[in-house]
């Protein structure tokens, strides 16, 4: 039996911290069956926050099934008491709450029955103790009710994404630029248990090769010249919990894909400096605008990691192929005009069948540029946009030639000056952040 605390401010603080830190899920409910605390681990497997619950009767936050509200009211408690909340089967134990032997409350702790639940839900318990504040700024900006449209290649994304968001297998997003691939990978990690964890957003082509190894495992403190004195963490780390998406999967470098596809076989990261691995549990999502079909064939792709990454994939369509550019185009410029503050402004029959004519080349991404000079002048400039977007193909062809010969240039400059980039910048008469730029650089 449990005797109610009288505590005061002081008290009830370290109580409210010493909950807090316990890995099983707490909850206490006053004589009427209102929950009056609930610990993090609670809030986290019921995917809400603290003020999200208290409050409420216990039924509508847990469900029917649970007995706490009785035995708050005087029934015998049953433990250990087979409880299933949020899908996930648990154990409970439940005790009244007495003031002069009477019950004013219960108290209800709940245990995973399935071990490897209970593995995951420690490990995510630990992480959101130990990054807190790196992680609290990672979340996600849109849902599944972003995704508009009714032609039937995006319904066929819409059912995909919601069977992907049940499981905790890799995904990968394919798709033309501009198709809105971070907008689904964002809905994926908003539609999953993992939405109360973070959601880390990692573009591989904007990072140097360099520096990608410790922005994905991080570094100990002192790891190398330059490091900071505290360590840091990395992006693999801060999502433990939730979900990591890398953008751009097709230019990670090859030496890097053979570490993530370990982090993907052993659920362990070693840091830079470090000799001892970390358990971390994250959802990975890859997004690629590239052919990694035609990468496996070049060689720059590793087959053993792309297997793993392609478990599931969501093929974004591009506008061009979609038989709903009209609904798109009003929804997108109603949105636009209600971010913005700008007068609404709707679009004609004969406007509309200028957007369902043009290619778009950029996608969505050139349909909002088009709309929101729209919103500003007026004018519907489609054909200006299209100058500007549709090159030749002579014209892509040397610019793909010319981004080759670049690279080939920095590597060159960078073996002459083994491997001292400031020496080699210096060599080409350029800086070092174009150095790092031409090595990066996309070539699509």
């Amino acid at each position: 039996m449990l005797t109610w605390p009288g505590a005061g401010t002081d008290e009830a603080q370290l109580l409210r911290l010493l909950l807090d830190h316990v890995s099983d899920c707490l909850v206490a409910v006053d004589g009427t069956g209102h929950i009056v605390l609930i610990n993090r681990s609670y809030c986290h497997l019921l995917g809400g926050e603290e003020d999200d619950f208290v409050g409420r009767h216990i039924t509508d936050v847990v469900g029917p099934q649970t007995r706490l509200h009785l035995v708050a009211q005087g029934d015998t408690p049953m433990s250990p008491f087979p409880l299933e909340v949020r899908g996930q089967k648990l154990l409970a134990r439940q005790a009244p709450v007495l003031k002069d032997g009477k019950p004013i409350g219960a108290v209800g702790v709940a245990l995973f029955s399935s071990p490897s639940a209970l593995r995951r839900a420690y490990q995510r318990f630990e992480t959101s103790v130990a990054v807190p504040a790196a992680a609290a700024t990672w979340r996600t900006r849109f849902g599944i009710d972003d995704l508009v449209g009714n032609d039937p290649a995006l319904d066929a994304c819409r059912t995909r994404l919601r069977q992907a968001a049940e499981t905790e297998f890799p995904v990968l997003i394919t798709g033309e630029t501009g198709t809105g691939k971070e907008l689904i990978a964002h809905a994926l990690h908003a539609l999953s248990p993992r939405a109360p964890g973070p959601f880390v957003s990692v573009n591989c082509a904007s990072i140097p090769a360099e520096l990608i190894d410790s922005e994905l495992f991080g570094y100990e403190a002192g790891a190398f010249t330059g490091a900071s004195s505290r360590g840091k963490l990395g992006k693999i780390e801060v999502a433990s919990g939730g979900t990591l998406f890398l953008d751009e999967i097709g230019d990670m470098p090859v030496h890097l894909q053979g570490s993530l596809l370990r982090v993907l076989q052993t659920g362990e990261i070693v840091r830079v400096g470090a000799t001892v691995p970390k358990r971390i549990d994250f959802r990975l999502v890859c997004a690629t605008h590239q052919s990694l079909d035609d990468q496996l064939t070049a060689g720059t792709f590793r087959r053993d990691l792309f297997y793993r990454l392609a478990v599931l994939r969501i093929r974004m369509p591009p506008l061009r192929e979609r038989i709903d550019l009209a609904l798109v185009g009003t929804a997108l410029l109603n949105r636009l005009s209600a971010e913005s503050g700008l007068p609404k402004r709707s679009l004609s029959a004969e406007q509309l069948q200028r957007l369902e004519r043009h290619r778009w080349p950029g996608n969505v991404r050139e349909l909002e540029s088009v709309l929101t000079r729209y919103l500003v002048t007026g004018e519907l400039a489609i054909d200006e946009m299209s100058a500007s977007a549709n090159i030749s193909t002579e014209a892509a062809t040397l610019k793909v030639s010319t981004d080759i010969q670049r690279a080939r240039l920095a590597e060159e400059a960078l073996l002459a000056t083994g491997g001292n980039i400031g020496e080699a910048a210096r060599r080409l008469g350029i800086s070092r952040a174009q150095f790092y730029r031409i090595r990066s650089k996309i070539v699509s």
